[in-house]
């Protein structure tokens, strides 16, 4: 390869309604500084208007170029093809429903190479993609899986061939996830969220939706207040269940000791009061979260849904417990915040574990994957 070699990263849109910041969006402000810019000028388009999401990536230095076409908009074709054409783009890397969908046809007329990347597996994928997903699996040249158990959904329920699909594990700047030690600093932020200072701390961080499983993890914690186990319970995060889950906290009697952050900008801060971190997913890709929680040796305790039971090994790394179980979420939370050895060795080892999840390796391996797209 001479030059630089142009791929246009398009998402259907880069934030979530209700959330201030969706993780794919977080990806993007990891990946695109860590391309080898020698080789590939990488470009991030989105099908729909600019929102939060899009304008936190602007803050931070990544271009956005926003089409503002709706979801169902077939113009997004044509002004897919003048984007290759204007960047003389040779990949497209595709993320989301619309934008493998348009991405794809695009590609198709402009003669490029296309890359599906899957971040979750979709318990309620629209009943519309079927058809093209069938029709336009012979014009996807690669897929990328972020576990497994979304291959297999890519697989199943996307048509693409088992061939074709690679799984990368997500990642994170695994460096900038290191515990605050300084006492003062992190007495002041207990303080802040009304927390006494030797009070044990759980908490669940994420976009609030049913997705993330939150209402098991309100009724777990009530399981264990009313057995006289102290602790606060912190929901860090914002989203459309946000009242929802409060009103829970108000129906279950728990609501001076529960705190809702809403969105927070410095999330090692926060991990940093947590003594147990907690994931209570119904379903997955794999929560960037958790890597964080693991550079930064927090205790985990888990559901085994797609990604999450793929990273973590029950009593190694953390503790998994069945999906909407709040029995035995409340249970493997007693039996962690209760035995301090265990913590330690849960937080110990994940720390260890998450070494072979560094957002550069993940970056290189998408980069093997261009690599080999480009000689085929």
């Amino acid at each position: 390869m001479v030059g630089q070699i142009s791929v246009l990263h398009i998402a259907d849109k880069f934030g979530v309604r209700g959330s201030s910041v969706h993780g794919v969006s977080r990806l993007f402000s990891w990946w695109l500084p860590r391309f080898d810019h020698d080789r590939y000028d990488v470009r991030l388009v989105g099908l729909r208007q600019a929102d939060d999401a899009c304008a936190n990536l602007q803050q931070q230095g990544i271009e956005v170029i926003s089409l503002n076409k709706g979801k169902f908009d077939f113009s997004t074709v044509a002004a897919i093809v003048r984007l290759v054409k204007r960047y003389d783009a040779k990949i497209l890397h595709l993320h989301g429903y619309g934008a493998s969908n348009f991405g794809r046809i695009a590609a198709k007329i402009a003669r490029v190479k296309t890359i599906i990347h899957e971040h979750f597996v979709d318990p309620a994928m629209p009943r519309y993609q079927i058809p093209f997903d069938f029709g336009l699996a012979p014009f996807t040249d690669y897929g990328i899986a972020v576990s497994a158990s979304v291959k297999k959904f890519m697989v199943k329920e996307r048509f693409l061939p088992t061939q074709k699909v690679e799984v990368i594990f997500n990642g994170a700047p695994l460096g900038d996830f290191q515990p605050v030690l300084e006492i003062e600093r992190l007495a002041q932020e207990k303080r802040k969220w009304g927390i006494p200072e030797d009070c044990p701390v759980l908490g669940s961080i994420g976009r609030l939706d049913e997705q993330k499983g939150n209402r098991y993890l309100l009724q777990a914690a009530a399981n264990l207040l009313k057995k006289g186990l102290k602790f606060k319970l912190m929901i860090i995060g914002d989203g459309p269940y946000m009242e929802q889950l409060q009103a829970q906290c108000r129906e279950l009697a728990i609501d001076n000791d529960v705190v809702f952050t809403g969105y927070q900008s410095d999330i090692p801060l926060l991990q940093s009061l947590l003594t147990i971190q907690v994931f209570p997913s119904l379903w997955e890709g794999t929560p960037l979260t958790l890597f964080e929680a693991m550079a930064m040796a927090r205790p985990i305790v888990a559901t085994p849904v797609d990604g999450l039971g793929e990273v973590l090994r029950d009593g190694h790394n953390g503790r998994l417990v069945p999906a909407r179980d709040a029995g035995a979420l409340a249970d493997a939370l007693e039996e962690v915040l209760t035995d301090k050895e265990k913590r330690f060795q849960l937080g110990e080892q994940a720390k260890c574990d998450s070494k072979k999840f560094d957002i550069q390796g993940t970056v290189n391996r998408i980069q093997r994957v261009y690599d080999g797209l480009l000689v085929s």
